[in-house]
């Protein structure tokens, strides 16, 4: 790409020659690409831009229509749904080639970050956090294609080739690349944000505690967890009620380790309610609509809440719709309204903030982690207590729990009922071994390989050295 961009910008100098002889007072070319400090802070926005602005239907379809918590109905997006929710995705399911391509985007972005900024003459201070974060939005990208389609081909530098055809990398090499990222950036990025939504070095510790966790590397998730609550600059939400957490008001809190931010404006903003909303939803401000695709959760997950969680009152069971009248859901026809409405949107586009990682997670986390290798243990329930006692439910005692598996199978629905429309269900499930007997006890034909994705048809196609996943053809 790099290639042919300067090919395209000697183009141009060169093809306004005579007979006009134009002096050219600003010109970008080989010479003067990527020389100042400038150049190299409009790269590191652009590589932010992909993976910040990448939109929740996918990545939320993806993690919880094939789970225990969601269905998707009516609309034209059912049939990209459907498949997902009955199991019977093939290599050929568009959101797998709009994953893998926006991912290695955002490792494109950063690979020429790490290639061209450490030769512009600038801060070094500042040189030194933007590669850091190019190396966090990078392990980042490759942690997400990871959990979807397990290991995939490291590309490290920006220079390629239309004949490149790299292999897969084994899951050892794949794991040590991302882990070794996660804890070199943290050495260098600031305790707090420079910028709302930038990388920090709570937010990498923290994603390299996920992936520690989903991995089952049980020590260092528990050190990992640790290092991010002893940092002292992340706690739970205190507000009023639980759900006031995800309240654009209460955005720029305390327990949001790192975010995805939206604008109420199209193509940087958020539509996740308008697919949540029931039919003639009445919202609180005008002009809002719904679409024709409904989001429902699941009831058999609704009704395993204690009716005093406030996390429950997330979820509507009946509405007022645009006539005033009062509208009762009905089985599997309620809604998660996590996400509320942004009141200064001026139509459906909304500005809501999408937590990727915050600190009950890192709590819970922590308390799996400690269960894992030593049974119940009174931090372990102390940990969940914290993130309970929040949301208003009576405390756990140690005395419930006289197993490592009688807590571990409260962990799993503890999450539940934290995390969901938070895109974490399916990682979840498959961590605990539950995620294709949950499918086969809703009546879903699943197989154990369908713990992971096929890799996009068409990468296949073009690449020869591109190995499927096994049990896809």
């Amino acid at each position: 790409m790099k290639k042919i961009l300067y090919v395209a910008l000697i183009g141009l100098l060169t093809g306004c020659a005579n007979p006009l002889e134009e002096e050219v007072y600003s010109a970008f070319g080989p010479n003067n690409f990527f020389q100042k400090a400038d150049d190299a802070e409009g790269l590191l926005n652009s590589a932010y831009a992909v993976e910040q602005r990448r939109g929740f239907r996918n990545y939320l379809l993806l993690a919880e229509v094939n789970t225990d918590l969601l269905i998707d109905r009516e609309g034209g997006l059912r049939s990209l749904a459907q498949p997902l929710e009955d199991f019977t995705w093939n290599a050929a399911h568009e959101f797998f080639e709009t994953a893998w391509s926006l991912h290695y985007r955002t490792i494109y972005r950063t690979n020429l970050i790490l290639d061209q900024v450490p030769a512009i003459a600038m801060n070094e201070n500042r040189k030194a956090q933007i590669l850091s974060e190019a190396r966090f939005l990078r392990a980042s990208a490759y942690q997400t294609l990871y959990e979807l389609f397990g290991p995939v081909p490291l590309i490290t530098s920006s220079v390629t080739s239309s004949d490149d055809r790299p292999s897969r990398a084994a899951k050892e090499e794949f794991v040590n690349f991302v882990e070794t990222e996660f804890k070199a950036v943290a050495d260098i990025l600031p305790t707090v944000a420079t910028q709302y939504g930038r990388a920090t070095k709570g937010a990498a510790l923290s994603l390299l505690t996920r992936f520690h966790l989903n991995n089952k590397k049980w020590q260092a998730t528990a050190e990992t967890a640790k290092k991010v609550i002893d940092l002292n600059v992340y706690q739970l939400f205190n507000g009023p009620n639980r759900t006031d957490l995800f309240d654009i008001a209460n955005e720029k809190n305390s327990e949001f380790i790192y975010i995805r931010p939206s604008l109420a404006q199209p193509g940087l903003g958020d539509n996740y309610l308008p697919h949540a909303a029931p039919p003639n939803y009445k919202f609180r401000t005008a002009p809002k609509t719904n679409y024709a695709t409904q989001l429902k959760t699941l009831s058999g997950f609704y009704n395993t809440f204690d009716p005093a969680d406030q996390r429950r009152q997330a979820i509507i069971t009946e509405y007022e719709d645009v006539n005033g009248k009062i509208i009762k859901l009905g089985t599997d026809d309620v809604r998660s309204f996590k996400f509320r409405e942004d009141l200064s949107a001026t139509g459906e586009v909304m500005g809501n903030d999408f937590p990727v990682y915050r600190y009950a997670d890192i709590l819970l986390t922590r308390a799996e982690a400690l269960n894992e290798l030593n049974g119940p243990t009174q931090e372990a329930i102390d940990l969940i207590n914290q993130v309970r006692t929040r949301a208003g439910v009576a405390a756990l005692r140690l005395g419930d729990f006289t197993t490592k598996d009688a807590l571990r199978a409260h962990l799993l629905k503890e999450r539940g009922w934290e995390f969901f429309s938070e895109e974490l269900r399916r990682q979840d499930l498959i961590r605990h071994g539950k995620f294709i007997e949950y499918a086969k006890a809703r009546g879903k034909v699943a197989f154990d390989h369908q713990v992971l994705f096929p890799l996009p048809q068409s990468e296949i196609d073009r690449n020869p050295n591109l190995k499927q996943n096994d049990g896809y053809k």
